[in-house]
């Protein structure tokens, strides 16, 4: 491991002050260090990596900063994003962050405002930036370069047969929320209570109550993922609120071309009062079909699949974050040890619930392919890396391209991954644990997923 990757490594695997204690199981002993002094220490350490390190701590912050004040000035998240990869840095999203919470912690306002900008609109949060764009009133601006770079990645990827599934994980301040809707299989343990997300801030007051989006999501006929599509939002979008369901975590919304519609709370922001808004009438569910999936050491069993939405060949059924000893880790008291595994499992399945060998699933941004069966009945196989993947299914067996949903979500990157899959998974127990967790960047691109894809016909 060169220089650049050891103090990486050591320095993303640290922990807050806290009790609650990380540690890499390569590494048991690491000392406890507080994120500002694993800042400082790791731009020390990057100036003192010699010549293979490339730019010095100063010059790298720099440039980090210059990047985040061109990017507001101009919104082009393009370029922001090629001239941030263009760094000689080796995670120059991390940089970013790091170097964000530095300004923040400095009192250094003007730039921390241009670098928290750039990181919300990368996708790249952590409770200090969270705190600071939401005291400073950001969260408006974020959601407009957010909405208009879904803009483009619809125009580009508007040709693609994939349905919409709604994301889940969100870049804002992490709180328990309600399973996000590709997780329809697995219930939320009963000691979480399910909460709407935080009102995201605005400039504004809006007395009607509504909600925005960040990015595009399905809107269903009831408030439940059994529920079919029946339209949709895209980044940027505003909705009038129109009721609530009992649990208060969906919102009914009035449709721009009439009739009402159900979205999750935890993947929209809500402004005006919401407090008064009724609990509307539920619509009765579809009928739900459960299967049995056979037994695998991270398959689902008994996963009660939801009738597919019209068009859609293959459905996803479950989404399933492995959990501390699953991925080669272990608890040790309050103690997380950090497994070394970085797995991407896709399992796909016929109408009748048994593994199909012959689909082709494809990686969306690394457009890597592979076909079930490779390794093991029914599955495929990826590495998750730190940025992971989305998944899609491309081709049946017959090699007919097929339409499919969307697994989103699958990365390495803990502050991106929401709670009750940390929760389920064991690595923290509620709210302050997976805070302090994911302050600490707890097992730091250590993570695993398995996702099972159903064939509607």
């Amino acid at each position: 491991m060169d220089c650049i990757t050891h103090v990486v490594e050591v320095a993303l695997r640290s922990t807050s002050k806290s009790s609650f204690a990380v540690r890499s199981s390569r590494h048991p002993h690491c000392a406890r260090f507080s994120p500002f002094l694993i800042l400082l220490t790791l731009l020390w350490l990057l100036a003192a990596c010699g010549p293979s390190a490339g730019s010095d701590a100063t010059d790298l912050t720099g440039a980090a900063q210059r990047i985040a004040v061109d990017y507001q000035s101009s919104n082009d998240l393009a370029a922001a994003r090629s001239a941030l990869e263009s760094l000689d840095a080796p995670n120059p999203y991390q940089l970013l962050v790091l170097v964000a919470e530095s300004a923040i912690s400095a009192g250094d306002l003007a730039n921390a405002d241009a670098l928290v900008r750039l990181a919300l609109a990368l996708g790249l949060n952590s409770n200090s930036i969270a705190r600071h764009a939401q005291s400073r009133g950001l969260i408006p601006q974020q959601a407009q370069a957010t909405a208009q770079a879904a803009a483009q990645t619809v125009a580009q990827t508007a040709a693609q047969p994939v349905a919409q599934v709604e994301p889940t994980a969100t870049p804002l301040p992490a709180e328990p929320t309600s399973t996000p809707e590709v997780a329809t299989a697995t219930p939320e343990p009963t000691s979480i209570a399910a909460t709407a997300t935080p009102e995201a801030p605005t400039t504004t007051p809006v007395s009607n109550p509504e909600v925005r989006t960040t990015s595009a999501l399905n809107v269903r006929g009831g408030p439940d993922t059994n529920y079919p599509v029946v339209a949709s939002l895209n980044g940027g979008d505003a909705a009038r609120i129109t009721g609530k369901n009992p649990g208060g975590d969906w919102w009914q919304i009035a449709l721009s071309g009439g009739g009402f519609g159900w979205v999750l709370g935890s993947l929209v922001f809500t402004s005006g009062d919401t407090g008064s808004v009724a609990v509307a009438e539920i619509p009765l569910p579809p009928a739900a079909t459960p299967t049995s999936v056979a037994a695998a050491p991270v398959a689902p069993t008994n996963t009660p699949v939801a009738a597919a939405p019209a068009g859609v060949d293959f459905r996803l059924v479950k989404q399933h974050l492995w959990d501390v000893e699953e991925n080669g880790g272990f608890l040790s008291g309050e103690s997380v040890n950090c497994g070394e595994k970085q797995e991407l499992n896709v399992i796909v399945l016929d109408l009748a619930g048994n593994r199909l060998d012959g689909v082709t699933v494809r990686g969306v941004y690394r457009n890597e392919f592979r076909v079930t069966g490779e390794k093991g009945p029914g599955l495929a196989q990826y590495d998750v890396n730190v940025d992971g993947d989305d998944i899609v299914v491309a081709k049946d067996t017959n090699g007919r391209e097929v339409s499919s949903d969307l697994a989103k979500g699958l990365t390495a990157k803990p502050w991106l991954i929401p709670h009750n899959f940390l929760i389920q998974g064991r690595f923290c127990k509620d709210t302050a644990s997976c805070d302090l967790f994911i302050q600490a960047n707890g097992c730091y691109g250590h993570f695993s997923w398995t996702v099972t894809f159903q064939r509607t016909y």
